[in-house]
């Protein structure tokens, strides 16, 4: 469903090969180049991906003088300016799109009998709804599957029924804004003389046609970087020159990769092997389980920031992918106390602000028949709410209760500066749904429909479309590796390295089952394949799968790993983990791409042993102790070992000295000792 001929611009490409020192240096050149022409506030800067703004903006200010500030966005935001300027339909946020699509599609009638079977499933709205959400962002309509084209159906209704209520979705921006670039309001919100597209090779389709109109009348010109697309290559197979011409083309001198990080992260890509540049390190930290994998990222962090100079905002975790995995580190970090910040997760779902908001509406929201389902919730000041369940509206009594309860003060006192901001940021977020169910005619302002929004959106908070730039201030940034592409750090994290996450297994989509997916030649993805698709994307070959669906995205995944990796300047470490957090302890193996990597590369080594920093990992150890002593005299019993009971009474007496010296936290400790021993010898059970 790409474009079938390529796209003509009028203007100059730029490629360069892989590596983010080569990208930099290219856009800084063009940069200085179209300044020598040009003011600096008629140059605009367009990324690829909104999260690629910043880093561009502090690479391009090297070149501006003083206080001036390079003009920096990306084609969803510019589109969302040109439509605030030019279009009075509100544009929903997320987290309301999703609610307005789902009591949409729970009234709406699917004409194929697989549609129809599939709306039965408790997950079909969340499922139709991504594959609904990729085709607007796209702008494509399917043709050729029967099931594609129901759904295709669905979104233009959809985006019909908004329109009769002066709405729009962040799918319709670009291409809403699209019309009005090419249209007499042109004049109105062009202002600037010349563009410079950076990241040009993630740009959609979509994404070019709207260049193309953005820079219609302008000085043009546009950085490719060879083998390094990962956001547009999972909807469009090859690299981006076979999709577009230009009236000029050039190609820069490459920068050799001066770091092991980065290095590596060219053998990834391109399978290029070169001498060791001797600065930086690679480390592959291998640990027990997942949860200990996290754990000792989380150890090793403390241990990096303790040193001069180190600081939280140095260092990124990347996961494979956004979700689940970005919110598992976040947790596991918070259990230990580092603070993080992340582009692609809000953090509401798990905020206890928002749970004590969401207990607060549920109140509200139970009438006298059911008065014992109030008992479930938190302890609430039920005098307070109910004196304010007689007020109308929805948003002035939420927000009084906030007031008048202390929500701010303790959101304040529990919570780190960073943590707080978010939690402020959160429960602005719930009052403005509150205010958009009252002004809304066709929805019902009610206390019960309000708490299903809220439910909602608590339940699918980890599903961030990032469409807009996002202040980060203060910690470790914990991201999926796609968000983290042309920033860098001091240390970078690539966390889950084992050969079910890497290449892992493809899934487009849980809709249709994936063989089904991979004969759809109208599916908004990388599907229909041959292997010429796959040789002409991507340089690497190490996957042995004759499958050209399955070789494709397993090289995809090579190359997120490359993104990642790039990310470090300093030291980079490979993690992974021994066995699967289930009853059966599973064994898992390293990721194929590790192993090539520690095979082929001598700087890649096994981390050394570090210092227990956090109190968390402290505790840890002290409990396993205790652990492999008992574990020790057990087998003592059923093998022919030979066990010091002098060293077991030596590490016992350490461990009482300790907690002596501890305190009230000593004998917290103690009880946990107890019972871990209590559980050992079978006196209880879990």
């Amino acid at each position: 469903m790409s474009e079938l001929t390529p796209r003509s611009f009028d203007g100059l490409l730029v490629t360069t090969s892989f590596g983010s020192l080569n990208v930099e240096k290219a856009a800084r050149e063009e940069y200085k180049a179209l300044l020598e022409t040009h003011d600096t506030e008629d140059v605009l800067v367009v990324t690829g991906a909104p999260t690629s703004m910043e880093a561009f903006r502090e690479t391009l200010n090297a070149e501006l003088p003083g206080a001036a500030i390079p003009r920096v966005t990306s084609p969803v935001v510019h589109a969302t300016d040109v439509l605030n300027q030019s279009d009075e339909r509100v544009i929903l946020s997320d987290a309301l799109r999703r609610e307005l699509l789902h009591r949409f599609l729970s009234e709406y009638e699917w004409e194929t009998e697989y549609l129809q079977r599939a709306a039965a499933q408790p997950s079909f709205i969340q499922d139709v709804e991504q594959v609904m959400s990729t085709l607007s962002w796209q702008g494509v309509t399917p043709d050729e599957t029967p099931e594609l084209r129901d759904i295709a159906g669905a979104l233009d209704a959809f985006h019909e029924h908004l329109a009769e209520h002066d709405h729009m979705e962040r799918g319709q921006l670009i291409s809403e804004a699209l019309a009005v670039l090419t249209g007499e309001a042109r004049g109105d919100v062009v202002d600037f003389d010349a563009v410079l597209a950076v990241e040009f090779e993630e740009f959609y389709p979509l994404d070019r046609a709207y260049l193309e109109a953005l820079a219609s009348d302008c000085e043009l010109v546009c950085v490719a970087e060879e083998h390094a697309s990962v956001r547009r290559t999972w909807i469009e197979a090859g690299p981006v020159t076979e999709y577009v011409s230009f009236s000029e083309t050039r190609r820069v001198d490459t920068v050799t990769p001066s770091t092991r990080p980065a290095a590596t992260a060219a053998f990834l890509a391109e399978e290029s092997r070169q001498e060791d540049p001797e600065e930086g390190s690679v480390s592959v930290l291998d640990s027990a389980s997942r949860n200990d994998q996290l754990a000792d990222v989380a150890n090793r962090i403390e241990e990096l920031v303790a040193k001069p100079g180190w600081n939280h905002d140095d260092i990124a975790v990347a996961t494979k992918q956004s979700g689940s995995g970005v919110i598992d580190v976040i947790e596991a970090f918070e259990q230990t106390g580092i603070p993080t910040e992340s582009t692609t997760v809000t953090g509401f779902g798990d905020d206890p602000a928002i749970r004590e908001l969401l207990a607060v509406v549920r109140y509200f929201a139970v009438d006298e028949a059911t008065e014992a389902q109030r008992e479930h919730g938190p302890a609430l000041d039920t005098d307070r709410l109910d004196r304010l369940s007689s007020m109308d509206g929805l948003a002035d009594p939420l927000r009084l209760w906030a007031t008048e309860s202390g929500l701010k003060e303790r959101i304040a006192d529990r919570a780190s500066a960073l943590d707080a901001r978010a939690q402020f940021g959160n429960v602005r977020r719930a009052f403005r749904m509150a205010a958009f169910l009252e002004d809304t005619a066709f929805l019902d302002a009610t206390w019960e429909s309000f708490e299903t929004m809220l439910e909602r959106a608590h339940e699918y908070a980890p599903q961030v479309n990032q469409t807009s730039a996002t202040d980060l201030d203060g910690g470790v940034r914990v991201d999926h590796v796609q968000a983290i592409k042309n920033e860098s750090f001091r240390a970078v994290f690539l966390v889950n390295l084992i050969d079910s996450e890497y290449p892992g297994t493809p899934s487009l989509t849980r809709l249709f089952p994936a063989e089904r997916v991979a004969s759809m030649p109208d599916y908004p993805g990388v599907t229909d394949l041959d292997e010429g698709s796959v040789e002409a994307t991507f340089p690497t070959d190490s996957t042995a799968s004759s499958r050209a669906f399955a070789q494709y995205h397993a090289e995809h995944a090579r190359r997120r790993l490359s993104i990642g990796a790039r990310a470090a300047t300093d030291r980079l470490y490979c993690c992974l983990y021994e066995f699967e957090d289930t009853a059966l302890e599973e064994r898992t193996h390293a990721s194929r791409f590790l192993t090539a990597a520690y095979e082929d590369l001598s700087w890649v080594t096994e981390a050394e042993d570090t210092l227990i920093t956090s109190e968390r990992a402290a505790e840890e150890h002290l409990l396993s102790r205790v652990d492999d002593a008992l574990a020790d005299v057990r087998r003592v019993q059923s093998q022919d070992v030979t066990v010091s009971l002098d060293d077991v009474e030596a590490d016992i007496g350490e461990i009482q000295a300790l907690l002596d010296r501890s305190g009230v936290r000593g004998e917290e400790l103690r009880k946990a000792l107890r019972a871990r021993v209590e559980l050992a010898n079978g006196e209880v059970r879990r």
